[in-house]
């Protein structure tokens, strides 16, 4: 009975939607401005023709539209999936460590249940400060340096379950947004129901998928575990995946502003650590040719479009006037230890990016552009 009662009500949801669609494809003005193509509507009687094709063409949408809507309702779905191991079902089963251990599956347990508790639960902050204690006592531990490896890796596998998840968020709320502007209620239903019946299942309401995943959430914790893999000596491996999610980069360019100012502030503490000693010392113990320039390359290839184009903050100022300065120099400083080939591929890349956002007029790196200029000059001119 729940089931009927549940198809009812979304075939009851979908129809609501008819006369929306109809009205978007079919409007009025469209078929009134066929009057001026075609001349025999204007005679007497044209009017009382029009209204009657408009009603014809409404008609045969709905029909068309309510027999789509009967075929993906009643469509037999797949065979279903043999049934979830229990910890899975619980949303807990996650990758096991390298090394297979109790303990480090409880920590990757641990961090995951903070990606998926939204903020608004009164258990997040509990289980936020259970993470932060397991991850302490493993640092401070006596002779732990395996307690500190294997913070390491649960911290690296947590941070990159977020970027994916935030590059997700970022991609649903535009979705959305276009969804909105264009009128594509109709056609986000039917696709619903498309997906509904690939996957064999009823699609959650609205606000129930993805619980916890918010856009401005999964950015705060992206800045959490940066910092916690900096304190556990793995800042350079932060560092490089933050440099390598170009496709994360892109989708925040055009996110929202509020989205854009939580981004920000993750650029600026990688790109602060990406010149750090810490990342230098740790590059230097990496083997294979995975270097501290390619860190920052990655980095700035993939991260300079949105310091350009982002907003300069919502309520306040995404960055301070101190930092901002700061920031200008350490990228200026950065930049021009760059071979000449290098400079001149991120230098065209924030020139580009900089002079095609009127809105926003940082990061100025004028002063680097003009000395990788005079520099190139005279090697020319030699």
């Amino acid at each position: 009975m729940a089931d009927g009662g549940d198809c009812k009500a979304q075939n009851g949801t979908f129809m609501e939607t008819l006369n929306d669609a109809a009205a978007f494809f079919l409007p009025s003005k469209l078929l009134h401005s066929l009057s001026d193509v075609l001349p025999f509507l204007q005679y007497p009687g044209g009017g009382q023709l029009l209204r009657l094709l408009r009603r014809f063409l409404l008609s045969a949408f709905h029909v068309l539209l309510y027999l789509l809507s009967f075929l993906l309702f009643h469509l037999p779905s797949p065979p279903h999936p043999p049934p979830p191991h229990p910890l899975a079902a619980s949303g807990f089963a996650v990758a096991p460590l390298a090394d297979g251990s109790r303990a480090g599956r409880g920590l990757s347990r641990v961090l995951f249940a903070v990606a998926h508790v939204p903020v608004a639960s009164r258990k997040y902050d509990f289980v936020r400060s259970l993470a932060e204690r397991i991850l302490d006592d493993n640092l401070r531990a006596t002779g732990g340096a395996d307690l500190q490896t294997l913070n390491r890796t649960a911290l690296s596998a947590a941070f990159a379950r977020t970027l994916h998840g935030l590059e997700e968020a970022l991609a649903a709320e535009a979705a959305s947004a276009s969804g909105v502007r264009s009128g594509g209620r109709i056609m986000g239903v039917l696709k619903s129901r498309v997906r509904a019946w690939a996957a064999g299942r009823v699609v959650p309401p609205a606000g129930e998928e993805g619980a916890g995943g918010s856009a401005e959430k999964l950015a705060a914790e992206a800045m959490w575990l940066g910092q916690k893999m900096a304190e556990n000596g793995a800042a350079a491996e932060a560092v490089a995946m933050w440099g390598t999610a170009s496709r994360l980069a892109g989708r925040a360019v055009v996110a929202e502003p509020r989205l854009q100012v939580a981004i920000v502030r993750v650029c600026a503490f990688m790109f602060i650590h990406a010149s750090s000693k810490q990342l230098e010392e740790e590059c230097g113990a990496e083997k294979g040719e995975t270097s501290l320039a390619s860190h920052q390359i990655s980095l700035l290839k993939s991260w300079l479009p949105l310091l350009c184009c982002a907003c300069s903050g919502v309520d306040a100022p995404i960055l301070s006037s101190k930092e901002r300065a700061e920031m200008v120099s350490l990228l200026g400083d950065m930049i021009g230890k760059f071979n000449w080939d290098q400079q001149e591929e991120v230098l065209s890349l924030w020139l580009y990016h900089f002079t095609n956002c009127p809105d926003s007029d940082w990061p100025n790196l004028e002063s680097c552009y003009i000395r990788w200029y005079l520099e190139s000059q005279e090697l020319f001119l030699k």
